[in-house]
């Protein structure tokens, strides 16, 4: 088998060094983290110590945060001065990407934030579906099934920034055409469908009638094959006639006796089983 030779992404050259936390810049402001939560973690650090923290320094001599802004902040609150840091040697360019790769790393973000850095990946800096994959730790269909979501009309793009409908769900519309893809999430939102139902929805419209119709027989018939087995083997076990009328879902079960033996040997089933219960 031919063996695939990686390339190296990164230029990971570091050094650890100890920065006065007032020359470090993050990417966000202070205002975009939960003030409970940065208060909570600042507590872990008072009794703890904050971890390191990965910079790239800048040329007019200060540091860039290349993530962790959320424990960056709650350092300063706990009146942490100075850090302990890698800091990093490598290009602006590979600083942004070594920045999205740290974001995707965490379960911070919307799966739509998550496809929109993906693709900055990609269309930024030639990283393949794979590559991206390796990097954050998440297997390729996963990547590939984020991006997808980039595919999806406007509209629906709109519907899972906002919330009102999930990844799951927008995840099922990618095989519907784009015109049709509005109405179906505005129905699944009506409606309050399921990932399932919506997945089952899409197929049902997908799928030609005549093809559907087979399938709907073949399920049918296995359950009637299914039912149909399970009455032999009342009658093998009861020795009598065993009659069903209706399908997997309800239905009545006759039992015929044709003698005193007959009802006898039913007691005795009775006995065995409420024996079993008690035991």
């Amino acid at each position: 088998m031919k063996r695939v030779k990686k390339r190296r992404i990164f230029d990971v050259d570091y050094e650890k060094r100890k920065i006065p936390a007032s020359m470090v810049d993050p990417d966000s402001e202070i205002g975009a983290w939960d003030k409970r939560e940065l208060k909570t973690r600042a507590a872990y650090f008072m009794l703890n110590g904050a971890g390191e923290f990965a910079v790239s320094e800048k040329d007019d001599g200060r540091f860039r945060l290349l993530s962790g802004d959320f424990d960056f902040y709650a350092t300063k609150l706990c009146g942490i001065r100075e850090l302990d840091a890698r800091v990093y040697r490598f290009t602006e360019k590979n600083a942004e990407m070594f920045v999205l790769v740290e974001k995707l790393k965490t379960d911070k973000w919307s799966a739509m934030d998550e496809a929109y850095m993906m693709k900055r990946l990609i269309s930024e800096f030639s990283l393949t579906q794979d590559e991206i994959a390796g990097l954050i730790g998440k297997s390729r269909p996963a990547v590939a099934n984020t991006l997808r979501l980039l595919t999806l009309a406007p509209e629906v793009v709109g519907l899972v920034e906002s919330g009102k409908l999930s990844a799951g769900h927008a995840r099922a519309l990618v095989r519907v055409p784009k015109d049709k893809q509005y109405a179906f999430a505005e129905e699944a939102i009506r409606r309050d469908y399921t990932v399932r139902e919506m997945e089952r929805a899409v197929k049902a419209f997908l799928t030609p009638p005549e093809v559907l119709q087979q399938e709907n027989n073949a399920k049918a018939q296995a359950k009637s094959a299914e039912l149909k087995a399970f009455v032999e083997r009342m009658r093998a076990v009861f020795r009598t006639k065993v009659s069903l009328i209706g399908n997997d879902k309800k239905g009545r079960i006759y039992i015929d006796y044709y003698s005193q033996e007959d009802l006898y040997r039913f007691e005795e089933f009775l006995d065995i089983l409420e024996r079993f219960e008690r035991d």
